[in-house]
């Protein structure tokens, strides 16, 4: 079933109406809508917002700075700005503005309506196929279009949210990385392969997004390693060498004490001692001179080069200590080198510890050199010149990767934007390969979504374009005069005014010839609404599927006309999706009031199809304009279809007022009197008094109790009309207690005489 329109949900700077916006009364339109509101209240321009709808264009003679939107039973909006096609083939609106584009009084002329031809049945056969299928492919537009949206939508908070997870991992101050660059990037990278870093590469490179500022350089490690063939080498030799020059024999046979005798005589000559310390004998002079002789300058150049030899190989010793202490830290380097720096340092520690190794033998075999500095040192299990060279070469190695892993720390903190950007490039190629099948999964979610909406919308175009197509091809406008004329024969009550088609529309006749000078208003009117009625099954609509809206559709008619008119127009109307009658009219708002009184207040448990809505205008507090707003219709308006119905309610209620004092009470009598006027007026017909009438309705219905219809006597006498003026600038004379015994008398007078017709009359004024 076609959707109706529910509410207008919202409506800002359109003429005269107040803003309606989130939060207003819902109106709850139904299938019926009776709108009432006086001259200059809105009608004109409500009525143009759904012309605007029915054209999918802003009617011109709206504000162009407005906006409105309208809502569906099936939750769809249509309004302006925003999605303004979508329901011409189902908006008919009557008004002032139809009337001007379609019927040129001056001319005598009215625009073709067309009907579909009887000869081009099998294209009329098409039409109604395609126009079948047109609701089913507009049903699966829609559905794609929210398969669209909610793809877009996941698409969209995926990307937001993963580019907010990516830019916290960035740690940048001051940029922002978002849902753009994030597809920026994926764009990019498409046709890569990207590879996510390991858990270490991914704290490293977080860690140097962390820093403001880079680190302090590292000092290049210089350190010789030749130092250590040299040094091993020179020592070696120094070790193997023999003093076969000292001639004592005490020295030869006991080569080891050659320092302890070389002391021991300086010292004893340093002293000028006579005796020996050690044995007591005495110390000849020639015994003194052999031992300077044999213990001469070459012991002591030896001894010297012995002792340097020693400094120089603890100089390379306490190298290798030191070279172990100053090679960096990893906490000391930027993060990204940091497991290069660990490896390197491992190497250059292993590399190390041979030559220190080699080193602490050759230091034994010096220290025993030194012991005994007359004889050779055994060096046969010193190492091999070649594996010492071996270690050199390999502490070089290590050292000179150690070194150029400090170069890169070094070119790093030369340039340390660039290399904070390299790894804000890391990051987000890592977490974009995270994330990068579900990532082209949501993409192509999004785009087969949308290849689905634009299959489906092309669908809808071409179906539209081809039912447009056929309808221009077997589409005629002769047909459709006879529809027209008969209804404004109905009408106007005869045949004088008729219509004739031509090639480019109608004509209008007057007795059979064009019409001399301008139909009269009220022919106007019957020949608009004619017209506008005989639209309705033009172009192959149909009837269940229109909103119809009708403004003001009696204006200049005389009684017989107006009712007719409402009534046809309720009639034709009826099962249309839904109506909208506006009117300023009292009397044509009763004749709809009436017809619809139940549809708007049905019985218990049963829903409601029609709705009631006044136009009030009112001008607000410290305003000098009048603002018009839709409200529900107020009851006197709602709930009364004739003054005698609303004259009937008066009674009613000041019979049960019986306890306590009623406002109306003055007014009582003259409301009583026109009661019984109109009662009896109908059951006594003529133009008799009405003393006369009571008098015969008693005749009638011997049962009444006279003295009871005293009171009613009584009332009409005092409220007979006079020409007296005092009976017209004071209150009745009736007493207030004579007003109830009327009122009493009244409805039991009614009661007895037409039962049905008063408890009617009553059920619908409580």
């Amino acid at each position: 079933m076609a959707a109706k329109i529910t509410n207008l949900l919202a409506m800002k700077g359109v003429g005269i109406f107040a803003e309606r916006k989130a939060g207003c009364d819902d109106l709850s339109f139904r299938q019926y809508n009776l709108i009432y509101g006086f001259n200059g209240s809105g009608k004109s321009t409500l009525s143009r917002l759904f012309s605007s709808l029915e054209t999918g264009n802003l009617h011109p003679k709206l504000p162009a700075n407005c906006s409105f939107d309208f809502t569906l039973g099936n939750k769809t909006n249509f309004g302006f700005p925003h999605k303004m096609d979508g329901l011409e083939r189902r908006l008919l609106v009557f008004n002032s503005d139809f009337i001007e584009s379609n019927l040129k009084w001056s001319q005598g002329k009215a625009n073709p309506v067309f009907y579909i031809g009887p000869d081009q049945a099998e294209a009329a056969a098409k039409l109604d196929a395609i126009e079948k299928k047109l609701p089913e492919l507009e049903s699966r537009l829609k559905i794609t279009e929210t398969a669209v949206m909610r793809a877009e939508k996941s698409l969209n908070a995926f990307k937001r949210d993963k580019a907010r997870f990516i830019g916290q991992r960035l740690h940048q101050t001051g940029r922002k990385y978002e849902a753009p660059h994030l597809t920026k990037d994926y764009e990019s990278w498409s046709g890569e392969k990207i590879l996510p870093l390991s858990d270490d590469e991914l704290t490293t490179t977080e860690d140097t997004l962390k820093r403001a500022e880079p680190m302090p350089r590292l000092n290049h490690i210089e350190f010789g390693s030749k130092r250590i063939e040299q040094t091993f080498q020179f020592t070696r030799e120094i070790c193997e060498q023999s003093l076969s020059t000292v001639a004592l024999p005490e020295i030869q046979k006991f080569p080891e004490m050659l320092l302890w005798i070389k002391n021991g005589a300086e010292f004893h000559d340093h002293h000028a001692l006579e005796r020996c310390l050690l044995c007591g004998n005495e110390l000849g002079g020639e015994r003194l001179n052999l031992l300077k002789r044999a213990l001469d300058d070459q012991i002591d150049q030896f001894i010297a080069k012995l002792d340097s030899t020693t400094a120089r190989l603890q100089s390379v010793t306490e190298a290798l200590d030191n070279l172990k202490r100053i090679t960096p830290s990893p906490d000391s380097i930027s993060a990204g080198l940091r497991h290069a720096l660990r490896k390197c340092r491992a190497e250059l520690l292993t590399a190390i510890e041979a030559p220190e190794m080699h080193l602490n033998q050759l230091s034994l075999a010096l220290v025993e050199k030194r012991r005994k500095p007359a004889n050779p040192v055994d060096t046969s299990k010193l190492p091999h010149h070649t594996t010492v060279e071996e270690a050199s070469t390999l502490l070089t190695n290590a050292l000179d990767a150690l070194n150029s892993v400090l170069k890169q720390h070094n070119l790093i903190v030369s340039d340390f934007a660039l290399h904070r950007d390299r790894a804000a490039t890391s990051i987000r190629k890592h977490f974009l390969a995270e994330c990068l099948e579900e990532f082209t999964n949501h993409i192509e979610t999004f785009d087969i979504a949308k290849k689905e909406e634009a299959d489906a919308r092309a669908a809808v175009s071409q179906a539209k374009t081809d039912s447009e197509a056929l309808r221009q091809k077997i589409k005629t406008h002769g047909p459709a005069a006879t529809v027209i004329n008969k209804l404004i024969a109905s009408y106007l009550g005869h045949r004088e005014l008729t219509i004739n088609p031509i090639e480019e529309g109608y004509e209008l006749h007057r007795h059979g010839t064009a019409i001399q000078g301008m139909p009269s208003e009220g022919e106007k009117t019957a020949i608009s609404i004619a017209y506008f009625l005989s639209k309705i099954d033009s172009d192959n609509r149909k009837l269940k599927n229109l909103i119809i809206v009708i403004d003001d559709p009696v204006s200049s008619l005389d009684t017989r006309a107006l009712n007719y008119a409402c009534s046809l127009i309720r009639n034709r109307l009826s099962s249309c999706c839904q109506l909208f009658v506006l009117t300023h009219n009292q009397q044509c708002l009763n004749e709809f009031r009436k017809a619809w009184k139940k549809k708007a207040r049905p019985a218990i448990g049963k829903e409601p199809t029609a709705t009631f809505l006044f136009i009030d205008v009112t001008i607000p507090k410290d305003a000098t304009r009048r603002v018009s707003s839709l409200v529900s219709m107020p009851k006197l308006l709602r709930e009364y279809d004739s003054e005698y119905h609303f004259l009937f309610s008066h009674a009613l209620k000041f019979a049960d007022a019986r306890h306590g004092v009623s406002e109306y009470g003055y007014m009582m009598p003259n409301v009583l009197r026109r009661i019984l006027d109109i009662f009896l007026a109908f059951k006594c017909p003529g133009g008799s008094p009405l003393p006369d009438k009571i008098e015969e309705i008693c005749r009638h219905y011997p049962d009444l109790d006279r003295e009871r219809l005293g009171a009613l006597e009584r009332l009409a006498q005092v409220e007979s009309h006079s020409d007296n003026l005092d009976d017209l600038i004071s209150f009745s004379s009736m007493t207030l207690e004579e007003t109830r015994q009327a009122t009493d008398a009244l409805l039991a007078l009614m009661f007895h005489v037409d039962e049905r017709h008063t408890t009617a009359l009553k059920s619908i004024c409580v």
